[in-house]
């Protein structure tokens, strides 16, 4: 893993599985990277809202993805600019298998790590 990695990326072969989203809605990170598979997909696929459950990781598209502006990631600073309440800057930060190659940590520091726990691709409530 030498590129930067986009922390909210779809459900796909090849994908890094990031993190569980538990009940208390928050994301529950895997202690190391899982490349995901073909079966994975269609397993979780078949029991449907898969961006409510799990979060994923993948290369970062830099200027060809919608959220790429003025060489930045947009939801990298949106998640920066809106910190976990309950975390104050000196707290440890969460687990997270990709922080040395993510976008928004290498972007936005620890504010982005800080609320990437509250990150749901799909905040839909059920």
């Amino acid at each position: 893993m030498g590129e930067e990695l986009c922390p909210s990326a779809p459900c796909e072969p090849g994908a890094i599985l990031l993190g569980v989203v538990r009940r208390d809605r928050r994301v529950g990170y895997v202690s190391s990277p899982v490349r995901i598979d073909e079966d994975f997909v269609a397993r979780v696929e078949a029991e449907g809202d898969v961006a409510k459950r799990f979060r994923f990781a993948s290369p970062c598209f830099e200027s060809h993805c919608v959220h790429w502006h003025d060489g930045r990631c947009e939801v990298s600073d949106a998640v920066a600019a809106h910190p976990e309440p309950d975390r104050g800057a000196d707290e440890v930060l969460p687990h997270c298998s990709i922080r040395p190659h993510c976008r928004w940590h290498r972007q936005s520091g620890s504010a982005a790590c800080r609320s990437c726990p509250l990150v749901i691709t799909d905040p839909e409530q059920e």
